[in-house]
């Protein structure tokens, strides 16, 4: 059974009749009556009675007719929807933490530029929360740090590097390797941002561990902490660097600490873009932006 055979049964309902439910939706005499037959025979239900010329609703063609008028104002209110959702294209697009302040803005404004009438959605979180939310299907492609695993296509994007700073007058050193950095009052995202596990990750290379005096979700709340002398902070060099240039922040050289990591642009394996991400993903890859 179709939604046409459902058409059919609503149009000879509101007809009265075979012959100008045919004339209203310009189709055959026969094809009308080949589609009621179909609809009693699939369901083993009579839905007409002919008296005279005329067919008249039995008792279960009347129940099934506000049925049928259920099912066709559905499918066209879905039809509908599809038809906006054409006109309307959808691109959903994530960035962890550091990606999320420095590209994502340009990024949606480049693809809204690009892109006629397109609805361009962003979430920005941790490495790991956007890796899921690709792989859930809940966007279509992101910028992200770090470590990745899965069932995720990932190809090199940019760069970075994380810095160590503090407030300018603060008794720090102007330089420290591993060891010294462990030993001073550290201000550092939470385990599980790739900023973090970079760093944790360095440590543990050299057999060190830290144990951080502030800890934080938030990039701003560690600038302000290490802006008002509570420690030094190691954050990614492209957040600090206008609080550097100002003089409000100072950086500590790091010695024989590689704190360089890689950006890669990421999307499920397998995944069918539609043009408008397809669009989107090679403005993102060429950096049009």
């Amino acid at each position: 059974m179709t939604i046409r055979h459902i058409r059919t049964f609503l149009e000879v309902c509101r007809q009265g009749g075979v012959t100008r439910a045919a004339q209203n939706l310009c189709v055959a005499q026969p094809s009308v009556s080949q589609a009621i037959a179909e609809l009693e025979s699939y369901y083993g239900v009579r839905l007409f009675e002919r008296v005279g010329r005329k067919l008249i609703l039995t008792p279960e063609g009347e129940k099934l007719k506000a049925k049928a008028a259920e099912v066709v104002a559905e499918f066209d209110s879905f039809e509908a929807a599809a038809t906006a959702a054409r006109a309307t294209p959808s691109v959903r697009i994530g960035a962890s933490m550091t990606a999320g302040k420095i590209v994502i803005p340009r990024l949606i404004c480049a693809i809204q530029s690009h892109i006629e009438g397109v609805e361009c959605r962003a979430l920005v979180d941790s490495t790991a929360a956007i890796v899921s939310e690709i792989s859930g299907g809940g966007l279509d492609f992101a910028i992200v740090e770090g470590s990745i695993s899965g069932d995720i296509e990932a190809k090199e994007w940019g760069s970075d590097r994380l810095a160590a700073v503090c407030a300018p007058s603060a008794p720090l050193p102007q330089s420290a390797d591993g060891a010294s950095l462990v030993k001073l009052p550290l201000l550092l995202r939470l385990r599980g941002s790739a900023s973090r596990d970079l760093l944790d990750s360095r440590f543990s290379e050299r057999g060190l561990s830290c144990s951080p005096v502030v800890q934080s979700s938030s990039n701003s709340a560690l600038i302000a902490a290490a802006e008002e002398g509570l420690g030094v902070a190691v954050l990614p060099f492209a957040l600090v660097e206008r609080h550097i240039l100002r003089g409000q922040l100072r950086e500590i050289a790091l010695v024989d600490l590689n704190l360089r990591r890689t950006w890669f642009a990421v999307w499920r394996r397998g995944k069918k873009f539609s043009p408008a991400q397809k669009r989107a993903l090679d403005i993102c890859m060429n950096r049009q932006f």
